[in-house]
Order: C-alpha cells, then structure tokens, then sequence
C-alpha cells in the first residue's frame, strides 16, 4: 500500500553547499527533513543524507543522525532497495537503543513493522507496532515524534486495525500542528484519509453500507478542513481519494466526476486511482446502470493490481459479485454466494476484532511493564546524567568474581580535569551540564554491552566485558580523541573538557580491578592529565579459588 510520509515544496538556494554546511547544533532534524521534498520531486538525496548523517555522528547528535539516516532509508524505499531499507532501519534502531532516543527508536521499529507486513509476517509486525507506540506514550512533541506517528498509524490501518490506526492520527493531527511541521500535515492529510477510506471498504464488505457512508462524510469532510498542505506533490492523491468519497457519498454529479477523474489522472498514483475506480464502479451500481457498473469494475481490475494489503483489487471483485445479485435478484446460486461471501467477511471481522482487543491488551500489559521497569531503573540510574549509579556499578562489581576464568573484563575511572574550576566560574548549572555531556559521549563512543556509570562528582566508571589488553588500550585511545574532538561543550567561547582516564584489565574473576584503575587514574593526574595509564593484573587465584 503506498503511503506519504510527508510531502512539501522545495527549493535549494542556489549555490548552497552541502547539508552539512552551516550547520549548528539542533539543526540537522531540520536538514534532513528539508532533503525529503527533493526525493518527492526526483532528485537524488542519498549522498547528501550521508553527509548529514556523518556530521551528526561526529557531533554526537542522535536525533540528527536518525532523520539523516530516515531520508537514506525514504530514498532506497523509493528506489524498492528492500534489502537496504531493513538495513537503515535496523541501524536506526540500534543507534537511537544506544542513543536513548525512544522517538528515532520507534521511528525505525514501525518500519521494520511495514516490511514485515509486506513479508506477510504479520505477528512480527505487530509486535513491532506496539512495541514503537510504547516508546512514543509519554515523549514531548518533535518533527521527529511526527514521523514515528505517522508510520505508527500507518501500521496499524495495513493490519486493519481502523480503529487504532484513527487514535494516532487524532495525536498526530495535535503533534504536526503543535510543532508547525508541514511535511507532517500533509502525511497526515493523506494517509488518515487513505485508512478511512480502507475502513469503508472493509464496512461495505460485511454489509454495514450505512456506517460505511457516514464515515466516508466525516472522512472528506475533515480532510478538506486540514488540506492547508499547499502545492505538494501529495494533493494528486488526497484529491483523488476526495474524489473517491464524493462518488460514494453521491456528494458529486458523474459528469463533474469524470471531469475531475480525467484530470487527476496524469498525476495521482496508481492506489489512490483505484479507490476513484471502485468509486465510479460503486456509484453506477447505486444508480441502477448495471451493466456499465460491470463493465466500469472490469476494466478497473485490468488496471489495479493485486498489491498485498491494497484493498481495491479484492474490493473490485466483490463489486462485481454484488452487481451480478443485484441483476439477477431470483437465482438462487447467486444469493447463496452472496450469503456465504458476507458470512466469510464477518468471520473475517471477528478476527479483526480479536486482533484489535489484544493490541489494547499488549498495550495495557505493555504499559504496566515499562512503568515497572521505569521505577527500576530509577534505583540504578543516576537522576542527573542518566548513566548507571554507585547501586548499580556496585552490584556489577560484585557480579565480576564471578566470570569465567577465560573471560578478559577491563574497568575504567575517568575525571574531569580541573572540574571544580568549571564550578566555580560558571556555575553549578554548568558544571552540570558538563557531566551531562560527558556521560552522553560516554554512551556514544562505548559498546553496547559496556556499562557506563557515575560514582559521584565528576567521578565515572566504565565496565567493558570481554575487552583484552589490546582493546583496553583501544577504548582508552577512542574515549579520549572522542572528548578532544567534541566541540558543543557547554563552558562557552569554545573552551574544551578534557579528562585522566585509569584503565585496569585482568582475564578471570579479580578483586582488585577496582583498586588498580583507581590507581591508574592517579597516576595520569600525576603525569599531566589528558592522558589515560593502563594496569593489566595477573589472575587473581584467591578470587578464583572462591569462586569455585
């Protein structure tokens, strides 16, 4: 089912530079936003989305490297690099996961949900439905929290879930107007129209042709409310499923209607033709014009393809049944037919509705879990950094005696130099600040299944398991290039941070990991600071003997 992401008009200035040129901090969302248009109107954006996507990561911005690396995966989507998009995706996954961004998370998670549902793998999308509207419940209003609604609700009206999918258009509508992005609005526009327009269909189906005309009214009535989208590359479609819901609403004359299909039809895309198709076939059988409804319906299927989760095409073929009963009122074979198709369709809706009661019900459960988990977290999470606390890297080194004798660990101290300067000059706010940044290039530079954490101060930790000697060294090394290069500090007129790093590493269960990088972060204090000093321990037999 094709579907807009968002779509607005753009222009780049001429002679501009690259999207990364002139770029300050906060403004790569916005860039990579800006690149979206182009793809809409044909141009290639891939390069430049990499460009943007580097920058950010050099600059330890996630949000701006995910929208960077969302236009990469719009533009291999747009050339159907299947293979290439499950791949963006699940890097913007992974780097908003390490990243702490729920929004860029859940923006790549209900992806992963289109294309599991193209893959007809439709418990896994689902699945990764909920768990991206989990992420979403509680975060602030962002461009960024627009796309991941967006895909969210689009999810949900391909796994025929109307109702659910409706619910996140309606916080959508709030989320695009609140932050004035554009593009949003017109996503919005376009792909709320398209679900109840599906949701019609689906009505129709099971013979609740009444509720399925009320909502097409609301449905075209709303959408002409909120179309403020401008000349975008969207509105072919949004008029053609206007269209569409005027013929079924007998809200325009054929003629008119012809007039308006005619012109729509070297610009909208093939499923939004199709509902106008079906509208036309549909109107003509309401007008008693039988024979040129099925005739309008069969050359409509030559032109509709059978698209996985494009309604249309079976739609058409239901239409054509329904006008061959209307025909022929008397034969029995037909009313049989018809009674049983319409049986097999609610069937069809009960389990729809089953489905849509345990969406409610993994999302409840789901709710409950993470509130859990959030209060647990808190116990383990310094409040001011959002790193470990003193009770968790406690607890880990504890957990340390027990490794495996063949398992290399490596613990990190790392100060700031010269903090209590920063303090005292700026502030405590500052100071803050500082720790803050810190702890985010700390969770940036390391690996995933490296626990960073805060002792207390300007006091860190880092526990690195399966790290030998050699990549000790290289953590060390990436830990301080990361912190000199980084220049967003927040101590003004581009005053640097720079941090004594202690590093100690034993293979096997070692009481005295601790105690050696402690001493190690000493020993770089002492030798001029910026610098890291490496301790690597023998086994340590008493701890092992313990331990066995």
């Amino acid at each position: 089912m094709a579907t807009h992401d968002a779509r607005t008009q753009h222009r780049r200035a001429p002679g501009s530079g690259g999207p990364a040129a002139q770029l300050h901090a906060g403004d790569r969302v916005g860039a990579a936003r800006a690149l979206l248009p182009r793809l809409y109107a044909g141009e290639e954006i891939t390069t430049d989305a990499d460009v943007l996507a580097e920058d950010a990561r050099a600059a330890s911005d996630v949000a701006g490297e995910c929208a960077a690396l969302y236009s990469a995966l719009a533009a291999a989507s747009f050339a159907e690099q299947t293979d290439r998009v499950e791949a963006i995706a699940g890097t913007i996954v992974q780097r908003a996961t390490h990243g702490r961004s729920p929004v860029w998370e859940a923006v790549g998670r209900q992806y992963l949900a289109r294309l599991r549902l193209a893959a007809q793998q439709e418990n896994l999308a689902f699945r990764e439905v909920i768990a991206a509207e989990l992420l979403v419940d509680e975060v602030a209003d962002s461009p960024g929290l627009a796309v991941a609604l967006n895909g969210i609700a689009v999810a949900y009206s391909r796994l025929e879930l109307y109702e659910e999918s409706e619910r996140t258009y309606a916080r959508l509508h709030e989320v695009a107007h609140a932050v004035g992005d554009h593009w949003s609005r017109v996503a919005l526009v376009h792909n709320r129209l398209l679900n109840r327009a599906s949701w019609a269909l689906a009505l129709l189906r099971i013979g609740e042709d009444r509720a399925a005309t009320e909502r097409l009214t609301t449905a075209a009535r709303q959408a002409r409310e909120d179309a403020d989208v401008g000349d975008s590359p969207a509105q072919s479609d949004i008029d053609a499923l206007l269209l569409f819901t005027d013929l079924m609403t007998d809200g325009v004359a054929l003629d008119e209607a012809r007039r308006r299909f005619t012109a729509l039809l070297a610009h909208a895309k093939g499923e939004a033709i199709g509902f106008a198709r079906f509208g036309f076939a549909y109107r003509l059988m309401i007008n008693g014009q039988l024979d040129v409804a099925r005739e309008q319906a069969t050359s409509s299927l030559a032109t509709v393809h059978p698209i996985d989760g494009d309604p249309v095409h079976s739609m058409l073929r239901w239409l054509r049944a329904r006008i061959a009963l209307l025909a022929e009122p008397d034969h029995a074979g037909l009313r049989d037919v018809g009674d049983y198709a319409e049986l097999a369709a609610r069937q069809v809706w009960q389990l729809r509705e089953r489905r849509r009661e345990a969406a409610k019900e993994r999302l409840r459960t789901g709710r409950m879990r993470r509130e859990h988990e959030r209060v647990e977290r808190a116990s383990l999470e310094d409040p001011l950094t959002g790193v470990a606390n003193r009770r968790r890297l406690d607890r880990e080194r504890t957990a340390l005696l027990d490794v495996d004798d063949r398992t290399w660990t490596t613990v990190v101290y790392l100060d700031i130099d010269h903090f209590k300067p920063i303090n005292d000059a700026l502030g405590h706010a500052v100071g803050d600040a500082v720790l803050c940044e810190l702890a985010t290039i700390l969770r940036r530079t390391t690996r995933t299944n490296d626990l960073a954490g805060r002792y207390g101060g300007d006091e860190f930790a880092l526990i690195a398991p399966d790290c030998d000697p050699d990549e000790a060294v290289r953590l060390a090394e990436r830990l301080l290039a990361a912190i000199r290069a980084h220049r967003s500090w927040p101590t003004g007129n581009g005053v640097g941070v720079t941090v004594s790093i202690g590093l100690a590493t034993a293979r096997g269960p070692n009481s005295q990991l601790f105690l050696a990088a402690d001493e190690a972060l000493y020993a770089a204090k002492a030798n001029g600071r910026d610098r890291a000093e490496t301790r690597i321990l023998a086994t340590d037999l008493a701890a092992l003997a313990v331990t066995e």
